[in-house]
């Protein structure tokens, strides 16, 4: 074209194109929207879900609509956000485990997250807490693993499924301390930790805030904590598993994603307003300090990078679990 060749007239044209995605950022949503959340109701990765979306839909102009798609470690949420329509009217908040660890884990993956999912922000880190059940003999990680020692595969750990960062912690341990568990996987936590109070199983991982209620009721006692320095706010008694001679910080995380398609300028607006609500101490203390969640953030670029090395640390779990392929 001719007049593409006038400098005047490029500069013209490039000026009417930024106002234009200037004016959709500034009017972006116009509708309602929906987030697509990769866990059953009720766990923390949903908390998590459901506080973002009532504290961003003031900020937007517009609701924000939970669907909690749960299962397969995240996988069925993974796929249901790949799919959908990339207009940036569904954003996805998915666990760590789907983003990072799947992909080593299963023999094939109903999305692929690097082709599939653009990374929006990193929400935030959910710390650990390792517990027992009051009936079990041992009050911290090395009397747990000399219990285990004495009683081989006597001792119950109940997880979120094959893969799960509360099955990779149990067969850390196994390999580490040369000890061995039987696995029970549950579909979610609230059916997990109605078994663990009950004493159905002997050990089970949760969040801090989710345990608490457990140990005041007298039904479970923590025997670590895994956070990134300090020990959790919420059981300051309760040593890290750093201080007790085990280090494996492999915690679960939740992030935003939109599909690839999705125009930067949407991602940018989600970014900026969510980064808003985790530098406020009034949303961090009345959602996530409950819950032991420590808020993040961060740059999408940043959030990529960050998926990248925590991928590279569930590569060398899989392999130090010398653990078989999940088939779907």
């Amino acid at each position: 074209m001719p007049g593409w060749r006038n400098p005047a007239r490029t500069v013209l044209v490039l000026l009417v194109m930024a106002t234009a995605h200037a004016a959709m950022a500034q009017s972006y949503p116009l509708k309602p929207m929906r987030m697509i959340v990769s866990s059953p109701p009720g766990g923390v990765t949903d908390g998590t879900a459901r506080a973002v979306s009532a504290e961003i839909a003031p900020l937007l102009g517009q609701p924000v609509v939970i669907e909690n798609r749960g299962g397969a470690n995240g996988n069925i949420g993974g796929e249901a956000c790949a799919k959908a329509a990339p207009d940036g009217y569904t954003v996805c908040l998915l666990n760590g485990v789907a983003v990072t660890f799947n992909p080593f884990a299963y023999a094939k993956m109903p999305f692929d997250v690097e082709r599939e999912l653009a990374p929006v922000i990193h929400v935030g880190f959910l710390d650990i807490a390792i517990a027992v059940h009051t009936g079990v003999a041992a009050n911290s990680i090395k009397e747990l693993i000399e219990l285990a020692r004495a009683k081989p595969a006597m001792l119950n750990w109940g997880s979120l499924g094959i893969g799960s960062n509360s099955h990779m912690y149990m067969v850390w341990l196994e390999q580490k301390a040369g000890v061995k568990f039987t696995h029970v996987p549950y579909k979610g936590s609230p059916a997990m930790f109605l078994a663990a109070a009950s004493g159905e199983i002997h050990i089970s991982t949760n969040t801090p805030g989710t345990v608490q209620s457990h140990v005041k009721a007298g039904k479970m006692k923590v025997l670590a904590v895994v956070t990134s320095k300090n020990r959790s706010p919420l059981l300051p008694d309760v040593p890290t598993l750093q201080e007790q001679g085990f280090d494996l910080d492999f915690r679960n995380w939740n992030g935003l994603f939109f599909q690839k398609a999705v125009p930067a300028e949407m991602a940018r607006r989600w970014n900026a307003e969510v980064n808003k609500l985790l530098a406020e101490a009034r949303f961090v203390d009345r959602y996530f300090a409950p819950m032991a969640v420590t808020a993040s953030g961060g740059t999408p670029e940043y959030f990529a990078n960050f998926i990248k090395s925590d991928r590279a640390t569930a590569g060398e779990l899989v392999k130090l679990a010398n653990m078989k392929l999940i088939e779907n």
